[in-house]
C-alpha cells in the first residue's frame, strides 16, 4: 500500500493553507483547494487570508536598510540564485516595485477566504487576516467582526505587517480573539523576496511570539513554520521556537519547514502540540500530498505521525469549539 493510501487512514487536517492564487473567484479557488486536499487524504484544512497593506509597505521600506541587509549577507546573496534578491542587488528601486506588485497580486482578503470556505460544506476553516494598512481598530472592525461566526483567528506577518507580535497595539486583537475562543496564527523565520534578508525577517521571531503568549495566556499561539523557514539560512530561528514550544498555549506547524528540524522538535519538545502544515499553494512544485509523505517518512512512531497529522489539530479544533 502507497503512502497516499496509507495517508486516508489518518483523517489528516491541514492546518495551515492559502486560497490558490491563480484561481481568482473564491469558488474556483476552493474547488482546486479542495481537489487538492482529496488527493493527499485531508479532511479539513485551514485557510488563511493574505493582507499586506502597499501605505505600510512603502512606509517601511527604505532603499538605505535594503543596501545594509545585503551587505550583511553579500555572500549568501550571491551564491543564492533567488531571482528577487538578485533584482535588489543590481536596481533595489526596481525591486521595490517588484515586492509592491507581488503583494498586490498574492492578497486574499478574509473576506473572499470565507466565501471560499462556503462552497467547502465545512472542509475549509478560514482564519482572518491582520491588515497594517487599516490598523488594529480597522483590522477589528472590518476584517474580524463582520466575520466572527465564520473565522477561527487572525494571522499576523510580522515580515508584511511590519509589526513584531509581542507589539502593545495587538492586545485589542488578541482580547478580541480570546473572547472569541479563537487563535492567532504568527509567520515565523524569513520570507519569499527581500524577507530572506536576515536583517529584514528579524521581527518575525518566535521569542517574540513566547513574550505575547505569556501575556495572554487565554489566546493560543500558533507558530507558523517553527522560525525555521530561510532559503539563505535554513533553521534561522528554529532554536527560538523549541523554547517558545514549552508554553501552554503555543503550537507549532510544520509548513514549510524541513523535515530534519520537524524530526529535532519531536526529539525535544515531543509531538503534543506540532500541527500538521502544507503552506499549499506557496511550497512551488510541492503539493499537499508532497507535505503529507513527508511527514510520513519521518523516523518518528507512528503515535508522533498520528498526532500532527490528526489528533493534535483535532484535540485544538475541539478546545476552540470550531468542531
Amino acid at each position: 500500500m502507497g503512502r497516499c493510501d496509507i495517508s486516508a487512514s489518518y483523517n489528516i487536517i491541514d492546518f495551515h493553507t492559502h486560497l490558490p492564487y491563480r484561481y481568482k473567484e473564491p469558488s474556483e479557488a476552493a474547488a482546486r483547494l479542495l481537489k487538492e486536499m482529496d488527493k493527499a487524504g485531508v479532511t479539513k484544512a485551514v485557510v488563511i487570508a493574505v493582507e499586506a497593506g502597499v501605505e505600510t509597505f512603502k512606509k517601511n521600506v527604505k532603499p538605505r536598510e535594503i543596501k545594509k541587509a545585503i551587505g550583511e549577507v553579500m555572500d549568501f546573496v550571491s551564491l543564492s540564485r533567488i531571482p528577487m534578491l538578485n533584482r535588489l542587488v543590481f536596481d533595489i528601486e526596481a525591486g521595490i516595485e517588484d515586492h509592491v506588485s507581488l503583494i498586490e497580486e498574492h492578497r486574499r482578503t478574509t473576506g473572499e477566504v470565507v466565501e471560499a470556505a462556503r462552497y467547502s460544506s465545512g472542509r475549509l476553516l478560514p482564519v482572518a487576516s491582520y491588515c497594517p494598512d487599516k490598523g488594529i481598530d480597522g483590522t477589528i472592525e472590518e476584517n474580524l467582526r463582520p466575520f466572527k461566526d465564520d473565522i477561527i483567528g487572525v494571522k499576523i506577518y510580522p515580515t508584511l505587517h511590519f509589526i513584531q507580535p509581542n507589539d502593545s497595539k495587538l492586545d485589542k486583537i488578541y482580547k478580541y480573539v480570546a473572547d472569541a475562543q479563537g487563535i492567532v496564527v504568527v509567520h515565523t523565520g524569513c520570507d519569499p523576496g527581500m524577507w530572506e534578508l536576515p536583517r529584514l525577517c528579524r521581527l518575525a521571531r518566535p521569542k517574540y511570539v513566547m513574550e505575547a503568549a505569556k501575556k495572554h495566556k487565554d489566546v493560543v499561539f500558533i507558530i507558523a513554520h517553527m522560525g525555521a523557514y530561510s532559503a539563505l539560512m535554513p533553521g534561522i530561528f528554529f532554536h527560538e521556537a523549541l523554547e517558545a514550544l514549552e508554553l501552554d498555549n503555543v503550537y507549532a506547524d510544520t509548513s514549510a519547514v524541513d523535515p530534519f528540524f520537524v524530526n529535532r522538535a519531536i526529539e525535544e519538545v515531543g509531538s503534543d502540540r506540532i500541527l500538521f502544515g502544507s503552506d499549499y499553494p506557496y511550497m512551488i512544485g510541492f503539493s499537499i500530498r508532497d507535505s503529507v509523505n513527508e511527514i510520513l517518512s519521518l523516523e518518528i512512531s507512528e503515535k508522533d505521525k498520528r498526532a500532527i497529522l490528526h489528533d493534535n489539530p483535532y484535540k485544538l479544533l475541539r478546545m476552540i469549539g470550531r468542531l
